[in-house]
This record gives C-alpha cells, structure tokens and sequence, in this order.
C-alpha cells in the first residue's frame, strides 16, 4: 500500500511512496475521508512522493471533500506542512490561500517536521 494515513500524537501524516499502485487513487480519497474523522487538535504533514494517479470521478471527489471539510479540517488542524521536492514560492502562496492555518510548502521532511513542531500540541511526535 503506498498510500496511507495514520495518527501519531498530535501528528496525522498522510504519506505515498513508491511503488505506485492503481490503488493508490482510490486509498488517497479514502485517507481523506478518514482525516475529516479527526476532531482532536493536530499538525498536518502531507508528504506525497509519487504521483497519484487519479480518475476524473476522484479528482471531483477530492474537490467535493474540500469544499465540504475546509471548515472542519480548520477547526482541529494547527497548521500543514506538505513535502514537495518542487516547492517554489507560488506554490506556497496557492497552498496557503487555500486554508485558514499556516502551510508551509518545503522540500524536505526535516524541513516540515521542524515547521509543525512550532504549531503541535504538546504531544507532537515525529
């Protein structure tokens, strides 16, 4: 399974690596609908290392969750850090349009990690 959420204290990661699968389209919405479960506080780390091949039906399935989690998702998330090994500075800007909490766009793991360890909740683990 290359595409997988999980909860570690008050960091969620939702995480792909190689190998890509057909799957991982269908895992990467089902991860979605899992984090729109978490209602305790926490940092978000979004590390997407390949690409994800996903159909039209969940691409719109994506877009749907967005528009009818945001609020959600802003009420528990402290903040997001998503690891792109492309990050630039608009990148940044589009991604932090898209949320209420701080994102940051960075290159590495070590990068985001000490990011989010700024906005956890006391139980952050990495």
């Amino acid at each position: 399974m290359a595409v997988f959420l999980q909860r570690n204290g008050a960091l969620v990661s939702l995480l792909a690596e190689a190998p890509a699968d057909p799957a991982d389209g269908e895992r990467y919405v089902e991860a979605l609908g899992r984090l729109s479960l978490e209602q305790e506080p926490f940092v978000l780390l979004v590390d997407i290392g390949i690409e994800i091949a996903l159909s039209d039906a969940q691409r719109k399935a994506q877009n749907l969750w967005y528009k009818a989690q945001r609020e959600q998702l802003e009420k528990a998330c402290r903040a997001c850090a998503l690891v792109r090994s492309a990050a630039d500075d608009n990148m940044q800007r589009v991604w932090q349009s898209l949320f209420g909490f701080p994102v940051l766009v960075a290159r590495s793991r070590a990068e985001a990690d000490a990011f989010l360890s700024g906005y956890a909740p006391k139980d952050y683990a990495k």
